[in-house]
């Protein structure tokens, strides 16, 4: 588990999350493997990550992410990359600031080629679980997958902008102690564009 500091359960997700996608053509939608160029490590950085509840958004005021991508061709969509370190900091839920505990490593999912816009490629970032905590402790919640096992969040990579969007999944509170903000059962949805480097470029095979 890794430790951050400030804003928000954002760190649930993270997303959170940080590669480049890019896609060929909408002919790909049902490859079974990927072609990734130039793959290997990559860094990500998002400006003003969200994660909104029922009752409450969440902010941060960045988030960084760096992992590995596979390289070459013939690859599954499945554990394409992982995600082996994602902070967030400048994170507060209503005026209260925050650390944040992100499960690491996280595994990077390609699944198919957008059918309505042949720039993105969609995908998915597994294994989440991540907790939040005041340092006066007013307020505190966990974040998991229903049920209590590992979450999945879900976006593209847009070729067109060289960003990674979260923008959903399966998030839930799955403990929670914070105000009336943030309650046991509640869903949460992440949301992020992060720009990558070196841009990668995944193909459908």
């Amino acid at each position: 588990m890794r430790k951050f500091t400030r804003r928000a359960a954002v760190a649930a997700v993270a997303a959170t999350a940080a590669l480049g996608f890019s896609a060929a053509s909408a002919s790909a939608t049902s490859a079974v493997t990927w072609t990734v160029t130039p793959g290997g490590a990559f860094s990500a950085d998002a400006a003003n990550p969200t994660l909104s509840v029922p009752n409450a958004d969440l902010f941060c005021d960045s988030s960084s992410a760096a992992g590995t991508l596979k390289t070459g061709s013939g690859n599954a969509g499945a554990g394409l990359g992982s995600i082996n370190n994602l902070t967030f900091s400048g994170c507060s839920l209503a005026g209260i600031s925050f650390s944040v505990d992100v499960s690491s490593p996280l595994s990077i999912n390609a699944e198919s080629v957008d059918p309505n816009n042949p720039n993105r490629v969609i995908g998915t970032i597994s294994g989440i679980t991540a907790s939040i905590s005041d340092a006066d402790g007013l307020c505190t919640a966990s974040f998991a997958g229903p049920g209590g096992g590992n979450a999945t969040v879900t976006g593209y990579f847009d070729n067109s902008t060289h960003q990674l969007v979260v923008n959903g999944g399966s998030l839930q509170a799955t403990e929670a102690d914070c105000l009336g903000l943030i309650n046991a059962g509640d869903s949460a949805t992440f949301n992020a564009a992060y720009d990558t480097d070196p841009a990668q470029t995944i193909t459908a095979d």
